[in-house]
């Protein structure tokens, strides 16, 4: 009777620890919405760079916001990441601006993404 309790015992809690390691594992990944992916993938790709401002705006279409403070730059919405928690739904909202900033000769310089605080 003792050896049947032991096992019970031993089978309950694996079951626990797996599903603790399972829970945060899968609670710390995030989850990008379409748009992120496509504008992560254009930063990464580094596809911007020597582009003219008129290419950039026929590509993207009308920037979210232009400076011109010490360079010009462009920024673009640049899509939304999500934990999501078996127990709490969707939460961690993260949204991001994809940042472009151009030359003298108004070609793209660099891209960069950043989390909008």
């Amino acid at each position: 009777m003792k050896k049947i309790f032991k096992i019970i015992l031993i089978c309950m809690l694996a079951f626990l620890v797996l599903l603790f390691v399972l829970l945060f594992i899968q609670d710390n990944i995030l989850y990008p919405d379409d748009l992120y992916i496509k504008m992560n993938e254009i930063n990464d790709n580094k596809s911007l760079i020597g582009l003219s401002e008129t290419d950039i705006i026929e590509l993207l279409g009308e920037p979210k916001y232009k400076s011109e403070q010490r360079t010009k730059s462009y920024t673009y919405s640049a899509g939304t990441t999500v934990k999501k928690s078996i127990f709490v739904g969707n939460y961690h909202k993260r949204s991001y601006d994809l940042q472009i900033s151009f030359d003298e000769d108004n070609k793209v310089k660099y891209t960069v993404i950043q989390q909008i605080p």
